[in-house]
């Protein structure tokens, strides 16, 4: 799998990811997985209508579980991010020290029509965090909108097309909020790279 960055602004990149199928292979893939209700961390509200997969089966996802979990993919996030002189002043450590202090998690998300969840930037365990969409095509009613503000300056929609995401670095001008607006459940893979505490 090849991983290609844009730079959208500071602290946020999008990224287009050859996957190892076609996308109607892995959604097909998707839905004969066992999907169970999202658990949200502490102090956080429930999502009801995003579900999770606890323990991939189909070998085609493993494989995308695997680049994501093991293989260079984590590496690459990091060396993005550091390419922004603000962003190693933020943290004030190398990009091996950041990398040897981390770790990176992926899962497997679905999403049903009328999902939504506000503006928020994420805990402060995370460095940063992305999304992987599974999609046959972009489409803006199922996308991720990122603001400058709470209140929902500068906004960028995220293209999300098959194997189009983002990685975004934890900061207070991050804001973000996703949905799907459409009739189809969306699939992607949610990955956040987050303190080894």
């Amino acid at each position: 799998m090849q991983l290609k960055f844009q730079t959208l602004r500071n602290h946020l990149y999008a990224f287009d990811l050859t996957l190892p199928a076609d996308s109607v292979d892995i959604i097909n893939a998707l839905d004969s997985e066992t999907w169970v209700p999202d658990e949200a961390g502490y102090g956080q509200s429930q999502f009801p209508k995003r579900f999770r997969i606890r323990q991939v089966q189909n070998t085609l996802l493993r494989e995308v579980e695997q680049y994501v979990e093991h293989g260079g993919f984590k590496r690459q996030i990091i060396d993005q991010l550091y390419q922004d002189p603000g962003f190693a002043a933020m943290w004030g450590v190398s990009p091996e020290k950041m990398d040897k202090q981390t770790f990176i998690y992926g899962v497997f998300t679905r999403d049903l029509p009328g999902y939504l969840i506000r503006t928020h930037t994420d805990d402060r365990m995370h460095v940063c965090q992305g999304m992987i969409y599974f999609s046959t095509h972009d489409d803006p009613d199922r996308a991720t909108t990122f603001c400058t503000t709470f209140e929902g300056a500068d906004p960028i929609c995220i293209l999300n097309g098959p194997g189009q995401g983002y990685v975004a670095a934890n900061t207070n001008n991050n804001w973000h909020w996703g949905h799907n607006a459409t009739a189809q459940d969306r699939y992607s893979l949610i990955f956040g790279i987050r303190l080894n505490l």
